[in-house]
C-alpha cells in the first residue's frame, strides 16, 4: 500500500501540480558514442504526469544516457523529443528547461557544503545571475527550502555538511534540491542503488507521494522488486531497444527478468 506524505488537501513544498497527461514523449531516438554502435536503437515511450516511469536494463545499455538525453545534456544522433508538449531545450541550444529535475546516481551534491545550500541550488534558475554570484538568496526561498526539509523529515539537519549526512539523508537532500525547482519532471538514476532494503523503501515512499502530487517521475533501477511495488509503469532497455513497456500491474517480475536478459 502507498504511504503519502500528505492527504490529498496538502500539497509537498516545491512540487508542481500538472495537468494529468504525457509529460515527456519520446520518439525514435537513437544515440551512439562517436564511432561506436549505438547503444539507443530507435527508443519509443511516454511518461505521464502523476506516475512513477521506471527503467530497466543491463549495466552499459543506456538508460542513464537516455536520462541525460531527456535532461538535454546529451544530444541524440537522431529523433524527438517533447517536455510537456515542446521541443527538448538542449544545453548547446539554450538554457535547460528548469522544470526538468535531474539527481544524477552520485546525486551531485556539493559534500562540505551545508544541507540548506544545497536545497537552494535548485532554485538558482528563479534567483538570478547577479543574486546567485553573491549568495543573496530572497528570504522566500529560504523559508521554502526550510519547509521541503521538514516535510522530508530532515528539517534539524538543514545547517549540517552533507558529508556528515547518512545515504538516506543524502537522497532526500537531492530530493529536495529538485524540488526547489519546482518541477513537472524528475528524472533520477539509480536513485536508490546504494541503500539498503528499509532506507530503499522509506526513500521511494517520499518520491512517490511527490509523484501522486502530478510530478512525472521516470527513474533507471536494478531492482525488479521496487519497479513491481512503487513504478505505475516499467520499460525495459535491452539491445539499445525498448523490449517491455507496460503497466507495472500488468507484468510479473519473471517476464521482466526474461525482457532484460533476453
Amino acid at each position: 500500500m502507498r504511504t503519502a506524505l500528505h492527504s490529498e488537501h496538502n500539497h509537498v513544498p516545491g512540487a508542481t501540480r500538472v495537468t494529468p497527461g504525457t509529460a515527456i514523449a519520446v520518439r525514435d531516438l537513437w544515440f551512439a558514442y562517436r564511432d561506436a554502435a549505438p547503444i539507443l536503437r530507435g527508443v519509443t515511450f511516454d511518461a505521464y504526469a502523476g506516475e512513477v516511469t521506471m527503467i530497466l536494463g543491463e549495466s552499459g545499455g543506456g538508460k542513464t544516457t537516455l536520462l541525460r538525453i531527456l535532461k538535454g545534456l546529451v544530444t541524440p544522433l537522431r529523433g524527438e523529443v517533447e517536455i510537456l508538449g515542446n521541443p527538448l531545450k538542449r544545453g548547446r541550444m539554450g538554457r535547460l528547461d528548469p522544470r526538468v529535475a535531474y539527481i544524477p546516481q552520485q546525486l551531485g551534491l556539493i559534500r562540505s557544503q551545508s544541507v540548506l545550500t544545497n536545497v537552494l541550488t535548485g532554485a538558482l534558475a528563479r534567483t538570478g545571475t547577479l543574486r546567485s554570484l553573491f549568495g543573496l538568496m530572497p528570504a522566500g526561498h529560504t523559508r521554502e527550502a526550510e519547509a521541503i526539509l521538514r516535510t522530508l523529515g530532515i528539517g534539524e539537519k538543514a545547517a549540517l555538511p552533507v558529508q556528515t549526512l547518512s545515504g538516506g539523508e543524502r537522497q532526500r537532500v537531492a530530493i529536495a534540491r529538485s524540488l526547489m525547482q519546482h518541477p513537472t519532471v524528475i528524472l533520477a538514476d539509480e536513485f536508490v542503488s546504494q541503500l539498503d532494503v528499509v532506507t530503499s523503501r522509506e526513500i521511494m515512499t517520499l518520491a512517490r507521494s511527490v509523484a501522486d502530487q502530478g510530478v512525472a517521475l521516470v527513474m533507471t533501477t536494478h531492482e525488479l522488486d521496487l519497479a513491481r511495488e512503487f513504478a505505475d509503469r516499467v520499460i525495459v532497455l535491452r539491445d539499445g531497444a525498448v523490449a517491455v513497456d507496460s503497466p507495472a500491474r500488468e507484468v510479473d517480475e519473471a517476464a521482466l527478468v526474461r525482457a532484460i536478459r533476453g
